[in-house]
């Protein structure tokens, strides 16, 4: 203990006696290991952690081929119906127990606990969800199938809400939590960490099953009355299970297929002629999922992206470890003299090295942390980030390694200065110079060849951002702002009336130059989507092109507050009422698919399988509906007053000056109407289609960084080894310039092996950047992955990067004076 207390108090004044050097250090560790730490936090929680559940590999998702013809759906693959969901619970078999789960809303939900009114993220649950998931209460109990039975009006809450939203109040049992009005009296508290199994939410609070029309599921007004529970031509509930003991996946699909084809057509009939029937299957339940389809193949670009920089970050570290402990060989070759053993000199090096490696883990752990919350709000990912057990062990065995590394890099010169060095001068070692200059060198040709990869990765994904956000979205966005609203409705008439009223009031507030309403908001990523009938019958398409359209219930004046362009006939009015002639309104894509050569205004048009038909009285300009990076697709338009589905709504205002400057004064308006309700989602729309390219902004911001990480990684490693050079060659500089060289020739000498590495970088970096290009296609838009200017402009910023890593030792080596020189020899 005594040795390893003196060599620690050794290395501590060694690295206080070289600020510099140690500051140097440390922060290229901590930018490097950290930046690591947090791309893997992420990386983690999306793709590799399990969901904080009981036995997690044994919980898998319930997925379908396809539903019957007839149904709508929420997804195709992802949703099913009550009637199968109440079949596969009871039959037993394959899974123990099928739980069931649906949110409140496609977005958040409006709550209320106490006399302010806002909004949460809620989900409909099984009465067996949390036993079945093995999830711990933290406080109070959750449901059971009698609650299921019985749709008790009973709420469990989640750890993060219950200390966001309640501070942790140990009497929050009891209390009560409204629901789109409806009152729930809260009974638990789920465990900290557990906060749903949707992708991408953290859900907020769960309630039981439930059949009242106001909380339907998705937030979807009940269909003819019907609310989900008794409506088998609707599949929106998503189902989890637990593979019973001893059953094996394809053992559980065997036993539960013929149940599960069966209940598909329950209230439907029997299948058509020639119809496809679905079929069941099961998907691991590890972690989240559609997470690995959205962010796995980007993440682990970044991945390897940031492991460039951990690379370029270490072997900076490695030379000037080599540099620094280069000039201590007489100190070394002294201390061998004196009798220390080869043992002693390399255990101390590993002390200094695990000193700076312990100083920079502690730093990256804090870059981490908060870049981590970073990256979780930049993509929009609502569930935990935070690092766990996991990433810790992969922090710590990159500080090991690193530590290992440091130790062991500086080794062989401190071997080579044997106890006769101490007399030797400073020509007669020159020659040990050699072999490091030759592994500096390849050190930083490879760092040039990463540099390059990075530039060119930054640069498509940067470019890629560009394109996106100056993509014409078909309307004046500018001065738009968008909330949702979701009363509590008995009627259509009721409805209607609301709304009108609500339009009313906001429509005389100061600053507003028009307001409407739509059931889906733009730039939200959902849509209605079904087959369309034109005068009466499927229309023809050439070229096999798809029927589906995509539609909306909006009010009046929709596209004159848009700003899109109206090109043929009228927009929607006050005067479209239930009462007048039933109209609707199509894009350009429409009118060029179903109605080509033909003037689409008077022409009949109506969905499939509903009785909802309505004459064409207005063609707009194509324009973004569900993100920005979509193509042009069939749209159809109905007004809200004419169809028999009254329920949420999205109120679209375009104001004069700041769009959110309006809010203080619309939730007025609006709570004058019920004090219940809260604002949901109120945003800028400029900043609700960004949400639609969220992931295209974090990977090109992190491609930037990193790009701009390596940059300066490169400029310091490449500073630092011509520095050194040009230290340990000053005499033969000296004497250069003794006879007769001129420091023009001097400071060329210097910048020629600068360039000479530069030249090798990028040829080995180019082939290497081309590999990156290809993986990256699918996340390009608007640029080729073999995009010439990326790659001449990164290949030229290395080559300025080298020049001005360059210009100090190059003017510190042309400003040498040869006496002074050959004094210090």
């Amino acid at each position: 203990m005594s040795v390893l207390l003196n060599g620690l108090r050794y290395a501590i004044r060694q690295l206080r006696k070289a600020p510099g050097f140690t500051l140097v250090c440390v922060l290229t560790l901590a930018l490097g290991i950290g930046a690591n730490t947090a791309v893997f936090s992420v990386m983690n929680a999306v793709l590799l952690r399990s969901l904080p559940v009981a036995d997690p590999g044994r919980v898998v998702y319930l997925r379908t081929s396809n539903p019957p013809l007839g149904t709508g759906t929420i997804d195709t693959r992802e949703t099913f119906s009550y009637p199968v969901y109440d079949a596969l619970r009871r039959q037993g078999r394959g899974l123990s127990p099928v739980m069931a789960y649906v949110p409140l809303s496609t977005g958040k939900v409006a709550v209320r606990n106490g006399a302010q009114p806002e909004e949460a993220e809620g989900d409909m649950v099984s009465g067996t969800f949390f036993s079945g998931l093995g999830v711990r209460l933290a406080r109070g109990r959750g449901f059971s199938g009698q609650d299921e039975t019985n749709h008790a009006p009973i709420a469990v809450i989640s750890y993060s809400y219950w200390t966001r939203r309640f501070a942790q109040d140990p009497d929050v049992l009891g209390k009560t939590l409204y629901v789109n009005g409806v009152a729930m009296t809260i009974v638990g508290v789920a465990a900290e960490g557990f906060e749903g199994v949707e992708e991408g939410a953290s859900t907020d609070f769960w309630i039981p099953l439930q059949s009242r029309p106001e909380l339907n599921a998705w937030g979807n007004p009940p269909e003819d009355g019907k609310t989900y529970i008794v409506n088998p031509t609707w599949w929106e509930l998503r189902l989890i299970g637990r593979l019973a003991p001893g059953v094996t996946k394809k053992q559980a699909v065997a036993q539960l297929q013929s149940v599960f084809q069966t209940a598909a057509y329950v209230g439907l009939g029997n299948p058509q002629p020639g119809e496809k029937r679905p079929t069941l299957s099961l998907q691991d339940a590890k972690s989240f999922p559609g997470y690995d389809e959205m962010y796995g193949k980007p993440l682990r670009i970044l991945m390897t992206m940031v492991g460039f920089v951990l690379l370029i970050a270490l072997s900076n570290v490695v030379m000037l470890l080599m540099a620094r402990n280069a000039t201590r060989q007489r100190e070394f070759s002294v201390r061998l003299a004196l009798g220390a053993g080869r043992r002693e000199l390399f255990r101390q090096l590993l002390t200094e090295s695990l000193l700076l490696v312990a100083a920079g883990g502690i730093l990256a752990w804090l870059f981490a942390t908060s870049a981590t919350k970073a990256l979780g709000a930049w993509a929009q990912i609502e569930s935990s980030l935070a690092p766990d057990h996991t990433v810790l062990i992969f922090t710590l065995s990159i500080l090991a390694l690193a530590a290992l590394l440091f130790g062991l890099a500086p080794l062989r010169v401190v071997l080579s200065a044997g106890p006769a060095l101490a007399l030797k001068t400073s020509a007669a070692t020159s020659d040990t110079d050699a072999g490091k200059s030759r592994t500096s060198k390849i050190i930083v040709t490879l760092q040039m060849a990463l540099c390059v990869v990075l530039l060119v990765g930054g640069g498509l994904l940067v470019r890629t951002l560009r394109n996106l956000e100056n993509t014409p979205l078909g309307m004046r966005v500018e001065g738009l702002v968008v909330f949702g609203v979701k009363p509590d409705i008995k009627s259509v008439p009721e409805g209607v009336a609301f709304y009108q009223e609500l339009m009313r009031k906001l429509r005389i507030l100061p600053g507003v130059e028009a307001v409407t309403i739509m059931d889906e908001r733009l730039g939200s990523g959902w849509s209605e989507n079904s087959d369309m009938k034109v005068d009466g019958k499927l229309p023809d398409v050439a070229n096999g092109a798809a029927r589906t359209v995509r539609s909306n219930v909006v009010g009046p004046d929709f596209f004159t507050t848009l700003g899109v362009p109206v090109i043929a006939g009228r927009d929607f009015a006050d005067s479209d009422t239930a009462a007048s002639p039933h109209v609707g309104i199509v894009n350009e894509e429409f009118a060029k698919r179903f109605l080509p050569n033909q003037n689409p205004l008077g022409h009949v048009v109506g969905p499939t399988g509903i009785n909802w038909n309505m004459t064409i009285v207005g063609v707009v300009k194509d324009h973004k509906y569900r993100s920005i990076d979509e193509e042009p697709i069939p749209m159809a338009w109905y007004m809200y007053a004419q169809i028999p589905i009254i329920g949420k709504m999205h109120v679209e205002m375009r104001v004069q000056g700041d769009p959110l400057a309006i809010l203080p004064s619309a939730r007025k308006a609006v709570q004058q109407m019920d004090p219940n309700l809260p604002l949901i989602q109120p945003m800028t729309q400029r900043a609700q289609y960004d949400l639609t390219i969220s992931r295209q902004i974090l990977f090109a911001r992190l491609a930037g960084f990193f790009g701009f990480l390596a940059v300066v990684l490169v400029a310091t490693g490449l500073y630092g080894t011509l520095a050194y050079r040009v230290n340990h060659r000053t005499v033969e500089i000296g004497v250069r310039i003794a006879v007769g060289a001129q420091r023009s020739q001097v400071v060329w000498m210097v910048l020629r092996d600068s360039l000479r590495l530069t030249a090798f970088g990028v040829t080995i970096g180019i082939p290497l950047a081309l590999l990156v290009g290809r993986a990256l296609t699918s996340t390009l838009y608007g640029v080729k992955p073999y995009d010439v200017t990326s790659y001449v402009f990164s290949a030229l910023g290395v080559a300025l990067v080298a020049i001005a890593a360059s210009v100090i030792p190059s003017r510190r080596a042309a400003s040498i004076d040869p006496l002074t020189a050959l004094r210090s020899e």
